[in-house]
């Protein structure tokens, strides 16, 4: 009976121990832990439940409260988590974590950067960074790619602008236990600040404007002139011919005679028959042509001169 009791009391101590104390432990980057807020939102049970083994399935930590979303993170918060714990990345930058197969399972694994702003269990950006087909295996020691787990964020512009904010983002490891029927989720914190846009830079161009052309507008050179000389023919002039009047018969006038008087020049005036009578009939014996007022300072036009004046006509008509 004294051996019943005791194997009886191992036995209930044996059930206050947790079936398995780890089984993949992530040794660094700090993985999330539970705080209070976790507590407030997933409730009592799921809190023990982690306090007992941080390193368990989420299957353990049911039930949960409504609003509880095991999935991510198992649960656990930002809230909970101290600012140093928030680990501050660049876009492609590498990354590594180290993690201990305590207790093998094997099955398939997986790291992804998670966008915990969508809600529920978050939305995976770009896709998954690493992932295993049989983590931690039973058949042997783990290789050293899954103990020593090497990655690269994705690039800029895959992320966009999301994880600038701490709790916004965290790269997550899920591992998956088939033969188990348990799921394992480890996740901690990336902050990830909005790239430096450098200002455009901005030449200054100085346009140098080509000089004023000024239009010059050429005349024709005028049409070319020919000189024409004229030559007018020789002018022959003939010679006046001058005709002497028969000489009248002489006449009685009051009982004398009258003795005709030939002029030698020609005439330019002519008195009127009066005068030449009434000077006649006076007695006066002069001729009538010499005593005409009418003649008095007038001179002749001699035929020499009608020559010398239609040689200047026909110069002046040469120019």
């Amino acid at each position: 009976m004294v051996y019943i009791a005791v194997a009886s009391v191992a036995l209930l101590c044996l059930a206050r121990v947790p079936a398995v104390l780890g089984h993949a432990r992530v040794n660094s980057p700090p993985i999330r832990s539970p705080g209070n807020a976790f507590l407030q939102t997933c409730g009592k049970p799921s809190f023990n439940s982690v306090q007992n083994d941080p390193t368990g399935h989420i299957e353990e930590q049911e039930p949960v409260n409504a609003g509880c979303d095991l999935t991510l993170c198992r649960g656990m918060l930002l809230k909970d988590q101290p600012s140093s714990n928030i680990l501050k990345v660049q876009p492609l930058q590498k990354m590594s974590m180290s993690i201990d197969c305590t207790v093998p399972h094997g099955g398939p694994a997986n790291v992804s950067l998670v966008d915990t702003t969508t809600g529920g269990s978050g939305s995976i950006i770009g896709g998954f960074l690493k992932t295993f087909d049989n983590f931690c295996p039973t058949d042997g020691p783990a290789p050293a790619d899954q103990t020593n787990l090497q990655y690269a964020l994705p690039d800029a512009k895959t992320i966009g602008n999301k994880c600038q904010n701490p709790g916004d983002c965290v790269v997550q490891l899920f591992w998956a236990t088939p033969d188990f029927s348990q799921n394992y989720y480890y996740c901690h914190d990336i902050v990830m600040p909005a790239p430096v846009v450098a200002a455009p830079t901005t030449t200054s161009v100085q346009v140098v404007a080509p000089p004023p052309t000024t239009s010059v507008q050429v005349a024709p050179p005028p049409p070319a002139t020919r000189s024409v000389q004229v030559i007018a023919p020789p002018v022959t002039v003939a010679a006046p011919v001058t005709t002497r009047p028969a000489a009248p018969p002489a006449s009685p006038v009051n009982g004398n005679a009258v003795q005709s008087v030939v002029p030698s020049k020609m005439l330019t005036s002519v008195a009127s028959a009066a005068t030449g009578l009434a000077a006649a009939v006076n007695g006066n014996g002069t001729s009538a042509f010499d005593k005409t007022n009418a003649n008095s300072g007038r001179k002749t036009f001699a035929p020499e001169h009608a020559v010398f004046a239609i040689a200047l006509i026909a110069g002046a008509a040469m120019f």
